[in-house]
């Protein structure tokens, strides 16, 4: 979806490979707001219309606290600190699949006492696409006549 692969936390647990991390930018009353977390549940929810079946794909979310009690920016590098056991408690659970990016979600090591309980949020790119910044790029094209 997206470019993205996406299971559920269950589903992840004990693998190498862990793709339940989401995060989507979000409006609360102090503004935008990133939130982050894992997917619990995923429903495919099928409408019935006239002219053909529309289907949407939802994730079932307990978000992870906005607040600098659960979620911190460091403004110098945009790293992204989560609090894994702090919740939003006026969440809305549900979010259209198609809204969300993927994260993974690293621990700090044992050693950094004053990190214990808080992850990193890495945010990463769908399948199949190529970030750029002012870079021209050049069109393939196939030349029609030749030249001698």
């Amino acid at each position: 979806m997206n470019g993205y692969k996406f299971h559920t936390h269950a589903w992840s647990e004990g693998k190498k490979k862990i793709n339940s991390g989401v995060h989507v930018k979000g409006l609360t009353e102090g503004g935008e707001d990133d939130f982050y977390d894992v997917i619990q549940h995923m429903y495919e929810v099928e409408y019935n219309s006239s002219t053909s079946n529309k289907k949407v794909a939802l994730f079932s979310c307990n978000w992870f606290n906005t607040s600098t009690r659960g979620t911190r920016v460091d403004s110098k590098y945009g790293i992204v600190d989560i609090r894994m056991d702090r919740k939003y408690v006026p969440f809305d659970p549900f979010i259209i699949a198609h809204n969300v990016r993927q994260v993974y979600y690293v621990p700090y090591p044992t050693s950094r006492r004053d990190k214990h309980g808080w992850c990193v949020a890495i945010k990463t790119k769908p399948r199949g696409s190529i970030d750029y910044d002012d870079v021209e790029v050049e069109v393939p094209y196939q030349v029609d006549e030749m030249s001698c």
